[in-house]
């Protein structure tokens, strides 16, 4: 047991000394948006979209969609993940939760609500955070707002603004007076149909901490109901590829990426979505 909790810290260790400072986790959930480079903020039909953008929800169907990954291999970085959209005559009401690690752990629930006017679309996420240390020290908690909009300029281009955290909260002062924000940032995107077999997005994301980040994707169709993706983020740079096979009322979107530093290996990803 002594042994499994040093493995526990150590990688919890590498993952704190990979992001550089950065160590939240991953921040941007599903197979699809991850192998998109995550340049989530246009992505249309984004069921993961309360996480990032709830302006891009989709008001078709509704869903429920589950989603698993794991960092580099490392059985002590997984991330698990849950999320619900529901549209109705009022809007798209939809609700999600996110768990990554062990001894020292982080849940994060959505409250999401998104609608549109002609094509114009916007949404609000209520997300409430709760980080877990292991070893006695406590437990941190906080809740945030999100803002997202969007517009269909045509029926190929979709532009798009979110706001992470705009009411700027903090996890609260423990017995170590720890006093931590919560990561804010402010992302454009857009995504544009290039055919009817090829979909491209591009982020350009810029945290209040950290350098502005350039992110996007290519989506194309190989046969029907199958799609092969790939994507690049920098700062830092990572590299995902992936491919999805999605019916009418079911889908499945494996996803693969590849950190910057050559000292962490591959991060295996997938999910699983029914729609009705």
């Amino acid at each position: 047991m002594r042994l499994e909790k040093i493995g526990e810290l150590a990688a919890g260790l590498i993952i704190i000394a990979a992001f550089a400072g950065q160590s939240y986790g991953q921040t941007t959930l599903g197979a699809r948006p991850l192998a998109m480079g995550q340049a989530t903020t246009a992505l249309p039909d984004n069921p993961w979209a309360m996480f990032e953008n709830p302006a891009v929800l989709s008001e078709k169907q509704k869903s429920v969609s589950f989603f698993a990954i794991r960092y580099y291999s490392l059985p002590e970085l997984t991330d698990v993940s849950a999320a619900l959209a529901y549209p109705t005559t009022i809007g798209v009401l939809a609700g999600g939760a996110h768990h990554f690690g062990k001894i020292f752990s982080k849940t994060r629930i959505r409250l999401a609500y998104k609608n549109s006017w002609n094509k114009f679309h916007y949404g609000v996420t209520l997300n409430y955070n709760h980080i877990k240390q292991g070893g006695g020290y406590g437990s941190l908690n906080a809740l945030g707002i999100n803002v997202g909009i969007a517009a269909e300029i045509t029926d190929d281009l979709w532009l798009a603004a979110k706001a992470t955290n705009i009411n700027h909260p903090k996890y609260g002062i423990t017995i170590n007076d720890i006093d931590e924000d919560l990561p804010r940032n402010l992302s454009i995107g857009f995504s544009y149909q290039l055919s009817n077999i090829a979909l491209f997005t591009a982020d350009i994301l810029k945290d209040v901490n950290f350098p502005i980040s350039f992110r996007s994707g290519l989506e194309v169709k190989i046969i029907e109901h199958l799609k092969a993706r790939a994507g690049i983020t920098t700062k830092p740079i990572t590299f995902a590829g992936g491919f999805g096979y999605n019916a009418e009322h079911w889908g499945v979107n494996l996803v693969v990426q590849k950190h910057e530093n050559p000292v962490l290996g591959f991060s295996p990803g997938a999910d699983f979505r029914i729609r009705w």
